[in-house]
Parts: structure tokens; sequence; C-alpha cells
């Protein structure tokens, strides 16, 4: 069973975005939009989303340094409750570059809690807990009345819980969260106090359903009462429903826990909020399978299996960024020691390097030797065999023999959808019109369609052949 985020980001209180345009607008229309777009964002994040891409430009139009910065933000957040962490770790890399370059304090520090929740699922504490560390130092920068910064603070210390949960260590992660409501006490506003520690209580609740039922139940409802009416129901309801869904099935209970899981998965499905989505599949198979309704279990099996798939192709093209990027750090790492020490090096004599480079040259020779080979005839007949089969384990295995085909592909466009991935990956084994619609069992038209769609996506010009452009990644 795959173990999803159990803490809310608390962005969406004061940063809203785009909405999208044919017509270059004005800077007050823009506002309009962005005001527009947030309310949307809470009704549906996925209509929401599909307005964003388009306003990018208009931003850049505009030379709204700020606008575009929420643009990405959004981006992040979107993933983020996607679980879509391949996606996360280019935008929020995305973001953080335009946050240095315009000196943002807040979306530097935003990009730093990002990262490092991308690190956390990972598995690198360490590195997760060192971005958290910066982000606060970025923020230690900023005017502490404000409240965008005292939001972003909030966020860190989220964060922070996340690593412990990550690190099956729910009762640190509760500290942190109690640390929160305690700050909460500073906002001056009561509705902006009471939607600030709903959303804590909820996260609360799902922590101490890891170990405390009774505690667990507690803050859910707790969290429920002090919702604001005015606050639309989304991510955080689908937690404290989720959440009393597991106490009750555990109390065997199982006409309560049904309702409460199934009121949690219609938020989730309404808002397009499925950050949490599969631990409810699971509960409502277990139900179904105790109560014997064959029909229902296999149902919420098959939902099961397709999330869990999707979540490991991202977790496992999030890793390889991730280690990617770690590889530059450490690259960059090498280079600026060597950029301090060649000096002195110099001034001990030049027969040291003459050593130095024959004791190196035996040691590269010996990686080179025990490099495997790969057998590309047998390779590409495995992998169109799981093609036929229509095996989901297709683009791991192709992945191990073009690691970084994922990756290039998102630098020359991040939006970028995995479906399209995959269609590139078929174009990378040379698999003709007819070959693709026979195996996708689809119409050869909506493969030509398909690569019309490539080209445009990735700037491939017409007089370009797509498999030689393909192949050259």
């Amino acid at each position: 069973m795959f173990e999803f985020r159990k803490i809310l980001f608390l962005l969406s209180l004061f940063f809203s975005f785009l909405a999208p345009s044919q017509q270059k607008l004005t800077a007050k229309e823009l506002k309009a939009k962005i005001t527009n777009n947030s309310k949307l964002y809470k009704t549906n994040i996925d209509k929401a989303y599909q307005e964003l891409n388009g306003l990018m430009n208009q931003s850049v139009i505009l030379k709204d340094s700020i606008s575009e910065m929420k643009l990405l933000d959004r981006k992040c957040r979107y993933f983020y409750s996607k679980n879509m962490m391949d996606s996360l770790i280019i935008t929020s890399e995305n973001l953080q570059k335009k946050a240095n370059k315009f000196n943002d304090i807040y979306f530097e520090a935003m990009s730093h809690i990002y990262i490092a929740e991308i690190y956390s699922i990972n598995k690198f504490p360490d590195k997760a807990i060192s971005n958290l560390n910066s982000a606060y130092k970025i923020l230690q920068k900023g005017d502490p009345e404000s409240e965008k910064i005292f939001y972003a603070k909030a966020n860190v210390l989220s964060s922070f819980a996340n690593i412990y949960l990550d690190k099956n260590q729910p009762k640190e992660a509760a500290k942190k969260i109690y640390e929160q409501i305690q700050s909460g006490k500073q906002l001056k506003n009561k509705f902006e106090r009471d939607n600030f520690q709903y959303l804590n209580y909820a996260n609360l609740a799902n922590i101490y359903s890891q170990f405390n039922a009774d505690s667990a139940y507690h803050y859910a409802k707790k969290s429920i009462l002090i919702k604001p009416k005015e606050v639309i129901d989304e991510k955080a309801m689908v937690d404290n429903y989720s959440v009393i869904g597991k106490v009750y099935k555990e109390k065997k209970n199982y006409e309560s826990s049904l309702k409460n899981f199934h009121k949690a998965l219609y938020i989730s499905k309404k808002t397009g909020m499925e950050l949490n989505a599969n631990q409810i599949y699971h509960s409502l198979k277990e139900i179904y399978d105790i109560l014997n309704i064959k029909d229902s279990s296999d149902f919420y099996k098959n939902k099961i299996e397709q999330h869990e798939l999707k979540a490991l192709k991202s977790k496992y093209n999030s890793l390889q960024e991730v280690i990617n990027k770690d590889k530059k750090e450490q690259e960059k790492a090498q280079n600026a020691f060597w950029y301090w020490i060649i000096p002195v090096f110099a001034s001990i004599g030049i027969a040291f390097f003459i050593t130095k480079r024959k004791s190196k040259k035996p040691l590269i020779e010996s990686e080179n030797e025990t490099r495997p080979e790969i057998n590309l005839s047998e390779t590409y007949h495995d992998l169109i065999e799981l093609l036929e089969k229509r095996d989901p384990a297709f683009m791991f295995a192709f992945e191990k023999v073009y690691p970084d085909f994922s990756a290039r592909l998102l630098e020359k466009n991040s939006e970028l959808q995995q479906s399209e991935i995959e269609f590139c990956a078929l174009l990378k084994l040379k698999l003709t019109t007819k070959e693709i619609a026979k195996i996708s069992f689809i119409e050869t038209r909506t493969v030509q369609n398909k690569k019309y769609r490539i080209r445009k996506k990735l700037d491939i010009p017409q007089n370009v052949d797509i498999y030689h452009w393909i192949d050259q990644i």
C-alpha cells in the first residue's frame, strides 16, 4: 500500500492565479482573472489548472513577475495535490530560478519547501531538512508582521511534520502541528484564525489516526466544528471524513465507516484533490471484502491498481530527477573546491598533477571495462513484447534502457503529460503509425493527431522527421 502525504499546504488563503484568455489583458483585467481563478481552484482543481498555461504568456507580456511566479507556484501546488512528484520537481526548480532572478523571498522559500517534500518522499531526509532550513533562513529576512511570511513559515512546520511522518515518527510530527496551532493565536482576524486552525486540526487528526484513534476522532470533529461556513469543502474535509471513517472501521461500525469514506471520496473527486485517494480506496475495498460484496470490492481493487501504477511511475521519475539534481550539486561543489585548491597545487609544482593524472587513468579504464553492454536486439524484442501484452511495466523497462529520455523531453517542454511521454517512447522504438494503432487499439488517424500535437508541444519543425528528432533525445 502506498502512503501519501498527511499534511495540507496552507497556501490557498492569500494567493490566487490567472485565467486563460486569447487577448492581451490589462493589469486590471489580470487581477480580476486572478480572483476568479482562485475561486475555481477551490471547487475544481483540474479546470483551474487548465487555465494556467495560457496565462503564463499574459504575465510575460505584461512583464508581471509576481503573476508569473504565482502561476509557477500554483502549478507546484497542483502537482503536489495530484502526487505528481516528477512534474513537481521540475516546476519547483523553475520557481526557484524565477524567485532568485526577481529577488522574491516568499517564492524562493516556497520552492525550497516543495523540493524538501520531494526529497523526503524519495527517502532523502537529510536533503529535505537542509532545504527546509534554507527556507526558514530566507524567511527570516522578511517582515515578521507580514501575513504572507507567517503562512510560509507555517508551511515549513508542515513540511517538517511530513518528514517525521516519512521517518515513521508521528508523535514528532504532531509536535510540529501543535507549534502551528500556537502560532495561529497571533492572527487577529477571526475568520483567518478559524480557517487556519481548521486546517491544523485536520492535519493533527490525520497524524493521530496512525497511533491514537480517540485523539484522531476528537481533532477531526473539532476541525469540522471550527471550519468557517464560507469555506468550501476541500482537502482538509477529505482528511476529516477519512479519519472518522477509519475510526468507525476499527470499531467495526461498517455502515458509518462507509458513509464517511464515501463523503471523503465525493469531495476528492469533486475538487480533483487526489493526494490521499488511494488510502480511501484501500479502506473501502477492505470493508467490502469483510461484507462479502464482491462487485464493490473488485471495483476498488481496480481503482487501487490504476492509482498505484500512476503514483509509482511518478515516484520513479521523480527519483531519477532527485538523483540527477544531487549529482549536479555534487559536481558543482567539487568544481568550487578545485577552483580554490588548484592555485595551491600550482605552487607545489606541475609534477604533482602529472602523478595525479597517471593514478586516475587506470581507474577510468577499469570503469569502462566493467560497464555492462546492453543487447539492443534482445531488449527491443522484450519491450515490444511488453507493449503487445499491454503490460504496465513497459515504461519501467523502457526507462532502464533510456534512463534520461523522460527528463530530456521535459527539458524541452515541462508541461508534457505522462501519456505523451509514453507515446514518444513508442516513436523512440520507431514503431510505425499502423503499429502504434494496433498496439494501442486506436485509429491510425488518432495516432497521426497525436504526432501532430507532439510536434507542436516539442516545437519540431515540419521539415524534420519526427522519428529522427525523437531518436536524438
